[in-house]
Formats: C-alpha cells, sequence, structure tokens
C-alpha cells in the first residue's frame, strides 16, 4: 500500500478503479489509487498484472508480450488468453483509426479543392450509433453499473442470445464495473470485421420441484473451473435447456 503497510488476501474481483478483496476479516473495497502494488502467489497472475498495468497506458504490444507469458506457463489461464487475443484487437483498432485519419485527411484536401466555396455539413457518428451498428445493442449506465437498453434484431448481439435488461459486466475478461461509459463503448468499437467478447448477466428463473430428482430434471453438468461453477454439459429436452440455460454459462447465484 501506499501508506507502507500490508494487506494480505485472496483478490476476489478487480475493477477499473477498485479491487475486492477477501481478508480474514472479511471482504473489504480497496481503491487502485492507494495500492502501491499488487503480488500475486503464482508467476502467471504476476505476469497478468504486468501486462493489465501496460494495457491501461495503452502500450498494447507489451500487454500482449506479458499475457503471453502468463499462457505459456499455464496454458489453461483463460483469462490471460482473452486478454492476449483483446490486446491484438486494440492494436488493429488503433491502426484502423491511423489508417481512417489519414484517409480522411486526404478526402478532406480534396473536396475542399473541390468545393472552395461550398458549405458541406459534416456527420460524425457517436460512439453509440457506432456500437449499435457494430455488434448492436445499446446500453446505459446507472452508478457504475451497465444495462442492456435495447438489442437490434438479426445483429450478432441478437444472434448470440443477450436481451433488454440483461447486465453488461465484463469485456475480454475485464469487470467494467465503476468504468465511464464514454470508455466502455470505446471497448465496444472494434476494427471492422473483428470481435468483441462480452459477459452478460441474466436472471433464469427455473421453476422446479424440491426432491432427491431435481439436478436430473434440470440436466446440466457442473464443473469448477478458473473463473467459478460452469455449466459444462446441457441435456437436450430438459429444463434447464427450454429455461435457456447455454454450455459454458457461468453460474453466479
Amino acid at each position: 500500500m501506499k501508506n507502507r503497510t500490508k494487506v494480505k488476501g485472496l483478490v476476489v474481483d478487480e475493477y477499473v478503479d477498485r479491487i475486492a478483496l477477501s481478508t480474514a476479516e472479511g471482504e473489504s473495497n480497496i481503491l487502485r489509487r492507494d495500492i502501491e502494488r499488487i503480488e500475486y502467489d503464482t508467476p502467471e497472475q504476476n505476469f497478468m498484472q504486468l501486462g493489465r498495468a501496460y494495457d491501461e497506458k495503452g502500450w498494447y504490444d507489451k500487454a500482449a508480450f506479458y499475457y503471453k507469458k502468463a499462457m505459456d506457463i499455464n496454458p489453461d489461464y483463460k483469462e490471460a488468453r482473452d486478454a492476449y487475443v483483446a490486446s491484438h484487437a486494440k492494436m488493429w483498432h488503433e491502426e484502423e483509426k491511423r489508417t481512417k485519419k489519414d484517409i480522411e485527411t486526404h478526402n478532406m484536401a480534396i473536396e475542399w479543392q473541390a468545393n472552395k466555396n461550398k458549405k458541406a455539413p459534416v456527420v460524425v457518428k457517436s460512439r453509440e450509433d457506432m456500437v449499435k451498428g457494430g455488434i448492436g445493442i445499446s446500453i446505459i449506465e446507472n452508478e457504475g453499473v451497465f444495462r442492456i437498453n435495447g438489442v437490434i434484431p438479426g445483429s450478432s448481439a441478437s444472434k448470440a442470445g443477450i436481451q433488454k435488461g440483461d447486465f453488461l459486466v465484463a469485456i475480454w475478461g475485464m469487470l467494467i464495473r465503476y468504468s465511464k461509459l464514454e470508455d466502455v463503448l470505446n471497448q465496444l468499437i472494434g476494427p471492422r470485421y473483428s470481435e468483441v467478447k462480452i459477459q452478460v448477466e441474466k436472471d433464469i428463473p427455473i421453476p422446479m420441484e424440491t426432491g432427491e430428482h431435481v439436478y436430473k430434471e434440470l440436466g446440466i453438468t457442473l464443473g469448477f473451473e478458473y473463473e467459478g461453477l460452469i455449466i459444462k454439459d446441457i441435456i437436450a429436452g430438459k429444463k434447464g435447456e427450454s429455461s435457456g440455460l447455454k454450455k459454458g454459462d457461468l453460474v453466479i447465484a
């Protein structure tokens, strides 16, 4: 800590401006501005932390280097794999922006020569419109929590099963709670034809009668992975499938 103290515990969640730390006294939030550095128990986690630090500075090539080192140590480290892919997507996005700016500057010079005495309206797309035109969602923010406010039919988001009212909780494995709306929109605007990996939270009520065969009737297989309790498989025709559960879903409650 910057006040020369040390706090030992388990990092439960990491946000843009704070971490949630579980200690013997309970769970607490610690703001990043009060943290000197975070030391993890495993080398891959420390490499991951270095990658995140470079990511925040916009040095995506260096970030990718450390994510790759984390993956080399632990090939099953899904968070590092997602961050590695995301860092390359960000590099492509920056390159696309530079190319687009060069083209726009060139076209503006040509148009200025051709239309010296004419005034043409300039149309600038907002970030919200770019996200709608890209993955097909609109989002609203309330006290650091982001909710899907609309889904365009036929869009990538719609085909992925995202619905109005779902919560947007992570982009490329990074929790976005307490982030600025502008920063979240920027992360959702990727290079043309590229992908963006997001995590949404849904409430899926499943009416079940208590009894010894409840788990069997649900028709799902659960297993623990790095992220938590995951749905490993779903049996067709059972209540789990008909309720909207999918293989790979993370169960949080």
